[in-house]
């Protein structure tokens, strides 16, 4: 009996194609993966077609082209999430970005396919160029391989372990490994026996995860995101009749909520526009509401600091039952473009009953170093003000669920233009509300008073240095095997 792992495959040539074709599957695969409208099983071979492309082209013409079609795919896959207000061209200013992060795991990969340990080359480069972008770059983690499992909650549970990394690498580990299979027509056990019983053992862990956070009891708070009803987003800023009615609607919910029985509130982000000269009078008001409701309150705005051009604080106040401002909060990480100041002041966390509560705003969870900051105090709760639109609804909030698993805290993300939710530790969103939806603006919730200890929360970056580590000795030894190589110089007495 022939040996499964060395059978050869019959039938399929990928010479026979036209490697061009292989390129054009590859935007439309890639496409199809990433963002809204994705097909989840697409992850899994996107990266395939251009690998086989890279495997049967040579020189600089062919990496050139490469490239421009991978620009393409992302430009695609960026075009998804553009809806009003977000302009056209703020396609390139993700798409080719991202692109050029990708590009050194393709490039590298095709180098030295044929070395010893090549087939883990790949998967090790695309998850170290993935952390230095959402750790070093304003592009955050956008474009990382593992939000494309937002819809499958077992496996989503990996990153409680390793963090996007570790799920990013076993998404490019199957594919290098599919188009290996199809280049080589041969099944390996490093190919095809070994990634099938990870991804195996990956589910079975995260379901059961799960399943046991379902089945094991905790005590819980009752939560509530209050939506806003305005829509300021810039200029020309409202008119002060306006942001009056905005603040009565505001203050109505919020004595809803608290009647109705919660004791944590967040409202979304920009949810009202303070001018700076009134903002001393709006902190009072907000003070006295959350003493008088005796309710723990996040109360997200605005404040601008000037129109022209325009820059603004875009922040939140901390309030106890009591009515004490706990910590003032500025946005960390600002959007590409947005005119916010940008805020430096250290993370906090706040003791509510035994609960250790924070909160930051939208954009800052797409950057997993702040959740982990949050992770590293302790917290239990994150509140989440959030401002979306309908190109990245409900994606964006999908991706605040991985910010949860990974450091074992639930989420409250109370989303203006979007998706709503309450995330327990386990990524699952126990709660929903959509902003485009009729309702009263209003979202409850029970979420549980204490987080969870994750290996991510202890081990942190440590799986990003054992691939940097792996990409420093895989080419330490190709190095030695080059000169090793090379005929010997002799010199004559």
């Amino acid at each position: 009996m022939k040996n499964f792992s060395s059978t050869t495959t019959q039938g399929f040539n990928v010479n026979k194609i036209n490697p061009l074709w292989y390129l054009a599957i590859g935007v439309a695969t890639m496409a199809l993966t990433h963002m809204t409208f994705s097909i989840e099983v697409m992850a899994w071979v996107s990266s395939v077609p251009f690998l086989i492309y890279l495997s049967l082209t040579q020189g600089w013409k062919s990496r050139l082209t490469f490239f421009l079609a991978l620009v393409m795919a992302w430009s695609f896959v960026v075009t998804k999430i553009i809806s009003d207000p977000i302009p056209l061209m703020l396609v390139f200013l993700y798409s080719i970005p991202i692109s050029l992060f990708h590009l050194p795991g393709y490039l590298i990969w095709s180098k030295f396919k044929n070395q010893k340990y090549a087939l883990l080359l790949f998967p090790v480069i695309m998850v170290i160029m993935e952390w230095i972008q959402y750790t070093f770059t304003p592009l955050a983690s956008w474009g990382v391989a593992a939000y494309t499992m937002h819809d499958n909650v077992s496996l989503i549970q990996t990153v409680s372990l390793f963090g996007l990394a570790g799920l990013s690498f076993l998404i490019y580990w199957v594919n290098v490994s599919i188009a290996n299979i199809i280049i080589e027509r041969k099944t390996t056990i490093p190919t095809f026996q070994l990634p099938l019983i990870m991804l195996f053992l990956l589910i079975a862990f995260g379901s059961i995860r799960y399943d046991r956070s379902k089945a094991n009891g905790s005590d819980t708070v009752t939560v509530a995101a209050v939506g806003t009803d305005s829509e300021a987003s810039g200029l020309p800023l409202p008119t002060k009749e306006r942001t009056e009615q905005t603040k009565t609607s505001l203050f109505k919910r919020t004595r809803t909520a608290a009647a109705g029985g919660a004791k944590i509130i967040s409202w979304n982000e920009a949810a009202i526009f303070i001018m700076p000269e009134d903002e001393k009078e709006w902190i009072n008001s907000i003070r006295e509401l959350a003493a008088e409701l005796n309710i723990t309150l996040v109360a997200s705005y605005v404040s601008p600091i000037s129109q022209t051009p325009l820059r603004y604080e875009n922040k939140y106040q901390f309030i106890d039952s009591s009515g004490n401002i706990t910590h003032t909060y500025l946005k960390h990480e600002p959007v590409p473009g947005e005119p916010a100041v940008q805020g430096k002041s250290p993370l906090k966390v706040a003791d509510i009953k035994g609960t250790k509560v924070a909160a930051a705003i939208c954009y800052d969870y797409d950057f997993p170093y702040l959740a982990k900051g949050y992770g590293e105090l302790g917290a239990d709760m994150v509140m989440l003000p959030s401002s979306d639109w309908r190109g990245i609804d409900p994606v964006h909030t999908e991706m605040a669920a991985f910010r949860a698993v990974e450091q074992g805290h639930s989420v409250l993300r109370s989303t203006r233009f979007g998706l709503s939710a309450a995330i327990t530790p386990y990524g699952e969103m126990v709660s929903q509300m959509s902003s485009f939806d009729d309702n009263d603006k209003i979202m409850y919730s029970l979420l549980p008073t204490k987080g969870v200890t994750t290996l991510f929360s202890l081990i942190q970056d440590s799986f990003v240095y054992l691939c940097i580590g792996f990409l420093l000795s895989f080419m330490a030894i190709v190095s030695r095997s080059k000169n090793k190589s090379k005929p010997g110089t002799f010199s004559q007495a």
